[in-house]
């Protein structure tokens, strides 16, 4: 992400804001790791659900310039920065102001950094969780937290042959209502593999829980779930067949 873009932004907004609304900005290595990996299927729109200050779509940019990159951002303070400080890099993006949880589509490639907040500061998770599980057929937990209700969400979106990557906060893989979330990810053999980050530091440096990466791909059927630990960000310059793990038959996953 440009620095001109985060510079300047907790000044301006203040940490109270920041805090709020869960918001810890995508380093460019992570960006271009979940970018590279969900536009490897070539799809020619992608989408954001927690647009934030453009570091996925000013990614994917990189990689092709004429990709289509759309999104959903709730808070209409970052989206103002990054309008004003992105300039003309800026348009032709269609990023829509509101919450993600209130629309549903389907998308061709789905990259994100979720909100991290836990479900006590998920102000309104009462509404939304149970629409969510009558949406995608699974009953979630109240305990939910925000970045798993997202990534639940996003996995009932993407197009078959899609491919999603998501870097969020692993507690759930060890918690009771990680197990709805789980099984929403073995189901269909579509988990390609999980990531920790072990230099979680030089991710989000505020942040206080393991940090991770998730990759799917729709329909494809994968015999084994490859699950890796990354001892910096370096490790990120690779494929994902190239990192060091450990690679789990898909019906041996409890």
């Amino acid at each position: 992400m440009p620095e001109a873009l985060t510079d300047n932004y907790g000044e301006i907004v203040g940490s109270d804001h920041i805090a709020r609304f869960g918001q810890y900005f995508t380093p460019a290595p992570v960006a271009d790791f979940l970018c590279r990996w969900a536009m490897k299927s070539q799809p020619s729109h992608m989408f954001d659900p927690a647009f934030g200050l453009g570091a996925l779509r000013a990614a994917a940019a990189r990689l092709d310039p004429h990709v289509q990159f759309g999104g959903a951002e709730i808070d209409p303070c970052v989206l103002q920065h990054y309008r004003q400080v992105a300039g003309s890099d800026a348009s032709g993006c269609n990023v829509v102001l509101q919450s993600y949880f209130d629309t549903w589509n389907t998308h061709q490639a789905i990259v994100c950094n979720p909100p991290y907040m836990r479900f006590q500061h998920f102000d309104d998770r009462h509404a939304v969780l149970p629409a969510l599980s009558k949406k995608i057929g699974v009953k979630l937990s109240g305990y939910t937290n925000i970045a798993s209700a997202f990534l639940a969400k996003s996995l009932s979106e993407l197009k078959p042959g899609g491919r999603l990557a998501y870097i969020m906060p692993l507690e759930f893989l060890n918690t009771g209502y990680g197990t709805q979330i789980k099984q929403l990810l073995i189901a269909t053999g579509n988990l390609r593999a999980v990531a920790m980050i072990e230099a979680e530091s030089e991710v989000f440096p505020t942040v206080l829980t393991t940090v991770g990466i998730v990759l799917v791909e729709k329909a494809a059927g994968f015999k084994t779930v490859q699950f890796s630990k990354l001892q910096s960000l370096e490790a990120l310059n690779a494929e994902i067949d190239k990192l060091p793990g450990e690679r789990v038959p898909t019906n041996q996953l409890s």
